[in-house]
């Protein structure tokens, strides 16, 4: 090749064309075997019928040269690309465990998703798509987040899945309606009366919670502990108590508004310093008398003992079983749950399906080995976003107080 290609110019010619003997040499050395086929055409055009010295000739071979360097260019480039991603798997595969989050058995696919892989560590700087140098949930596991969230809020625990809605705005807007009127007996060809619905809705603004540990790379190595899981159990642990929190009692000066701002609250007359079994029968009629379905009973920590401690009339048997049993954990069929969060004296009786709570992100955990890089330390940061609760009604909802005294 490099023999024709002398025979067709001599050096003023190369020289007049931009091209020297050692880019022409560099280019025919550089040529893959996929180039043959371009070997081929400018062998054609010197000994076609024009001859290697006409215009049209030179200029054809000199633009399938430049064809031919970029491309080879281009080889180089991929090549060095592969090389430096062989070097980082390599790296990574010699890292082994010390980067790699470990998984507990049996829960591998939870908490996998929970804790990046040593992908995903490198890009974790700034949050948004991949591309942009976020860690994005993929959407088929979000149901596992709402799960653990679940698993460690009291509140959520009490809910319905579908009274946990996602939403994919800043705001999230429940429509309501406020009243339904009309409805009346008809005579046999008179015509039926017109009702009239009253509707409204509450918007809720999306109010982010989230929290940042600190560990050490050699604790991390270190510990007899799966502290990477210790530390996002504690991350979740306190995102939950932070909105368990707000949706019992939060009132308007709090970020989220709480079902005993909202509900219908009914306090016991002087003397009943406990809530009784009795006192949740009559808020469950209440909540039916409504059409509404009670479905759960969340209870401060001081009602709870005493609904369990509660003896029958003239004897000294527990009204939710003897002490050798497992504690009462219902109540009229319903479920007690029991939350430090509620005031002392009070006991919630709601029909859940009638609450609606907001969730624009679930509970993510996210590592980072970057953003103190200096000190060799490793972050752990969990965010969520979620809006306020909303009543269907206030009916739906009854809060029982118990007397001062």
């Amino acid at each position: 090749m490099k023999t024709e290609l002398r025979k067709m110019f001599d050096a003023a010619e190369v020289e007049n064309r931009g091209l020297t003997d050692r880019q022409i040499a560099a280019v025919i050395n550089s040529i893959p075997a996929e180039e043959r086929m371009a070997r081929t055409e400018i062998l054609a055009a010197i000994n076609g019928p024009n001859g290697s010295n006409s215009p049209e000739t030179r200029n054809a071979i000199a633009e399938t040269l430049k064809c031919m360097e970029m491309r080879a260019a281009d080889a180089r480039e991929d090549r060095a690309m592969l090389d430096r991603e062989a070097e980082v798997r390599s790296l990574a595969a010699k890292a082994g465990g010390l980067l790699s989050p470990s998984a507990p058995k049996g829960d591998d696919d939870s908490w996998r998703s929970l804790l990046p892989s040593l992908n995903e560590y490198r890009a974790l700087i700034s949050e948004g798509v991949p591309g942009d140098g976020g860690y994005t949930v993929p959407d088929q596991i979000s149901g596992k987040y709402i799960d653990a969230l679940k698993a460690n809020s009291t509140f959520l625990r009490g809910l319905p899945s579908s009274s946990i809605i996602p939403f994919t705005s800043d705001t999230l807007s429940v429509p309501q309606l406020v009243s339904s009127t009309g409805a009346d007996y008809v005579a046999e060809g008179q015509a039926i009366p017109a009702g009239q619905m009253v509707w409204g809705e509450v918007k809720f603004t999306a109010k982010k919670i989230g929290e940042i540990q600190w560990a050490s790379t050699e604790v991390l190595e270190d510990s007899a502990l799966d502290l990477r899981r210790i530390i996002a159990d504690n991350l979740l642990r306190d995102a939950s108590l932070k909105f368990d929190s707000d949706a019992f009692t939060g009132s308007g000066a709090n970020p989220i508004k709480g079902v005993v701002s909202q509900g219908v609250t009914t306090t016991l007359g002087t003397g009943k310093v406990t809530v009784t079994y009795d006192d949740l029968a009559d808020a469950v009629a209440r909540i039916e008398a409504t059409n509404g379905r009670p479905s759960v009973v969340w209870a401060s920590t001081d009602m709870a003992a005493a609904l369990r401690k509660e003896k029958a009339n003239g004897s000294g048997i527990y009204q939710g079983g003897q002490p050798t049993d497992s504690p009462a954990t219902t109540a009229w069929g319903l479920p007690i749950l029991v939350s430090a969060f509620l005031a002392p004296k009070t006991v919630v009786v709601a029909d859940a399906s009638r609450i609606v709570v907001g969730v624009r992100r679930t509970a993510q955990v996210k590592v980072s080995e970057d953003a103190r890089f200096d000190s060799d330390q490793v972050g752990f940061k969990l965010t969520m976003r979620m809006a306020g609760v909303s009543l269907a009604e206030p009916a739906s909802v009854q809060i029982v107080k118990a007397a001062a005294s």
